[in-house]
C-alpha cells in the first residue's frame, strides 16, 4: 500500500487512540461507500460514505479554528466523509452527521469535526424510506 495516499488525523478519532494514519479504500466499484482503513491499529476499518451521496440537502459551515488545524483554505480542497453505522438490515444503517471527517485534500491532513448540529444527526438513517416502510 505504499503508493496509496495517507491521510493523517493528528488528533486521531475519539474511541481509537493511537490511530492516526488512514487509507480510503474503494469497496465497491463506483459505490457510494469506503473504508477508512488504520495503519496504525490491526484490523480498524470504519465504513465511510459522502454524506451527500444519500442527503443533499445536508451541508455545514466548517468552524474556522477546524479549518485552520488541518490547513484548509478553500472548500473545493475538502473531502466530507460521514462514518457510517450498520446493522443486522439495510435499514438499520445510519450516517454520523454531527461529527464528519473532513479530509484537506492537498495535504491528506484531516480532523474529525463535531459540529453544532441536531442530536439526531448523530444516527440518520441512510436508507429513510425503509425505516418507515
Amino acid at each position: 500500500m505504499s503508493d496509496v495516499p495517507v491521510i493523517h488525523l493528528a488528533a486521531g478519532l475519539p474511541g481509537f487512540p493511537g490511530a492516526t494514519d488512514f487509507v480510503l479504500v474503494e469497496i465497491d466499484g463506483d459505490g457510494p461507500f469506503r473504508l477508512l482503513r488504520s495503519l496504525d491499529v490491526d484490523g480498524l476499518e470504519l465504513l465511510v460514505t459522502a454524506p451527500h451521496a444519500f442527503f443533499p440537502e445536508w451541508s455545514f459551515e466548517l468552524p474556522d479554528h477546524d479549518a485552520e488545524r488541518i490547513g484548509l483554505t478553500e472548500a473545493c480542497d475538502a473531502l466530507v466523509l460521514a462514518i457510517v453505522t450498520t446493522g443486522e438490515r439495510p435499514q438499520d444503517a445510519t450516517a454520523n452527521l454531527l461529527a464528519p471527517v473532513v479530509v484537506n485534500l492537498r495535504t491528506l491532513d484531516a480532523a474529525q469535526v463535531v459540529l453544532g448540529a441536531e442530536l439526531e444527526d448523530l444516527r440518520r438513517p441512510l436508507f429513510p424510506a425503509l425505516v418507515a416502510a
